[in-house]
């Protein structure tokens, strides 16, 4: 009994010895993990908004080719710079289609017509001239051999018409080239699988994101993800447009050869037959002598032109000066499809024809860029479209321009959204300022909007924000311990936030890691 009394003791000492000892072991790892402080102070806060977008040119156009025929001659490179209206590239006369060909004679006649009417003197000189010949035409017509010469020459004249009208018809009818078809095919397909990988791409990442934080590896993050989710939603918008173009020319290659072309060579041909016919008939008339109905007509019509000469002395009838116009402009616009040219001020980004090449209409021969001034287009979600405006100042970062930073602003927030993978997104404009060589279009670029900026104002770590019953609370380090104050706050940066209201001031430590 007495040995039990005895052990007692020992082990109550023993006890606590080792309450003291392990005590003292905390305390000292208590002392080698501080709390983590930086001091509140006043300062400016400046609130962005981040998102990513392509560069792309202020003014872009693709030129194809509104007809056929064979390239006679490319006159720009890759890289040119070339002023409005200069002509790119330009077609072989002779294989232009027949309507296209007549044109040009057509256009010479209208704006010789044009010319006269637009000249009071002229005009009136036409008519003059028109019922000298009516005059003529009449005296001719009571010598017989005269008429029957008149009439052959206007036959053979008829038949040439006719002849080349056939030729004409028969070019319009040409369909596209195989080696134009297939190329164009080939396009397609491989924007097809660009868009289904990129699609691909974006599903495995969107699936990623769904996981638990703790599904990521070292080294990711779901920041990571979620950039890399725009990024892909915007490479997919833009394959997208490009397969709808790509799938546009296709189809247009694949149809036969242009209506409107053929309409009018058909039209052509059917006049020359319909004038050859007359001319005939006329020649059958004439060469039997002049009939009393032949001298009647000519009679009449120099009946009309004395008529006309007498309303033209007072100037151009305006109806007939508006319908010479209109025939100066379309005979133009008919001629000009055998160039093209550059439809304002840029650089020649790319060059798809050459000398030689056999073209269809809708095939592709260049690209315009105007590079004066560079834009991006940014998706911006519309928990931050509000915060947007015209003319808030942009710092742009580029992927291909590493540590150079840019500044741009922001030219048009647009009022309404589009819906892109369930995901509700504006495209901003932001026009980039001093933009060197290196800004291409096509670079992705990385964005901050600057919001709002809030001079000297009273401002913590954004981090130490801590919730204790509904309320946020900031823990200062106050005698060496924590302690927590209530505080109302306003607007957030990346790294801190706005005090609106609470018991602290500049200099204060803020606990980071209570």
């Amino acid at each position: 009994m007495k040995r039990k009394l005895l052990i007692l003791p020992v082990v109550l000492l023993l006890a606590a010895a080792g309450f003291v000892a392990s005590r003292s072991v905390a305390e000292r790892a208590d002392a080698r993990q501080p709390y983590e402080t930086q001091p509140v102070r006043r300062g400016d806060l400046q609130v962005t908004v981040s998102t990513d977008g392509v560069v792309r040119a202020a003014q872009t156009a693709i030129l194809p080719w509104h007809t056929s025929g064979t390239v006679a001659a490319v006159n720009v490179r890759a890289g040119e710079p070339v002023t409005k209206g200069t002509v790119l590239a330009s077609l072989e006369q002779t294989s232009l289609p027949g309507a296209l060909i007549l044109a040009q004679a057509e256009l010479v006649d209208a704006q010789r017509a044009l010319e006269d009417l637009v000249t009071s003197q002229a005009t009136q000189a036409a008519a003059q001239s028109r019922m000298e010949e009516a005059e003529r035409l009449l005296e001719d017509a009571l010598n017989l051999g005269l008429a029957q010469a008149n009439a052959g020459s206007a036959l053979a004249r008829a038949q040439k018409t006719f002849e080349n009208a056939r030729r004409n018809l028969e070019i319009a009818q040409s369909p596209a080239s195989r080696q134009a078809i297939e190329a164009a095919h080939g396009v397609l397909l491989r924007l097809q699988n660009a868009l289904e990988r990129t699609r691909q791409e974006l599903e495995r990442v969107e699936r990623k994101l769904k996981k638990d934080p703790g599904a990521y590896g070292p080294g990711e993050s779901r920041e990571q993800y979620e950039g890399l989710r725009d990024s892909l939603a915007h490479q997919l918008v833009r394959y997208q447009r490009r397969l709808e173009d790509a799938s546009l020319r296709y189809e247009l290659l694949l149809r036969p050869p242009d209506p409107g072309d053929v309409a009018v060579a058909e039209a052509n041909l059917a006049l020359a037959q319909a004038q050859l016919e007359q001319a005939r008939r006329e020649y059958d008339r004439i060469k039997d002598g002049v009939s009393p109905a032949d001298l009647a007509l000519l009679e009449a019509q120099l009946a009309d032109a004395r008529r006309a000469a007498e309303r033209t002395k007072d100037g151009p009838d305006p109806e007939a000066l508006a319908a010479a116009q209109a025939r100066v402009d379309v005979a133009q616009a008919a001629v000009e499809a055998r160039t093209l040219q550059a439809p304002f001020d840029g650089v020649i980004t790319e060059v798809n024809v050459l000398p030689g090449d056999v073209i269809s209409p809708g095939s592709l021969a260049f690209r315009l860029d105007d590079l004066s001034s560079l834009r991006l287009d940014l998706h911006v979600s519309e928990m931050d479209i509000n915060r947007l405006q015209p003319g808030q100042t942009v710092a742009v970062s580029l992927e291909g321009v590493p540590g150079v930073e840019y500044t741009g602003n922001v030219v048009t927030v647009p009022a309404v959204g589009e819906v892109v993978n369930d995901l509700v997104l504006f495209s901003v404009e932001v026009e980039i300022q001093k933009a060197d060589s290196r800004v291409r279009p096509g670079m992705t670029a990385s964005v901050e909007i600057t919001t709002t900026d809030l001079p000297d104002t009273l401002l913590v770590p954004t981090r130490a924000m801590r919730f204790i019953d509904g309320q946020r609370v900031i823990y200062l380090l106050r005698d060496g311990k924590a302690v927590p104050v209530p505080v109302s706050l306003g607007l957030s940066s990346a790294s801190e936030t706005q005090v609106l209201e609470g018991d602290l001031q500049a200099g204060d430590l803020v606990i980071l890691n209570p």
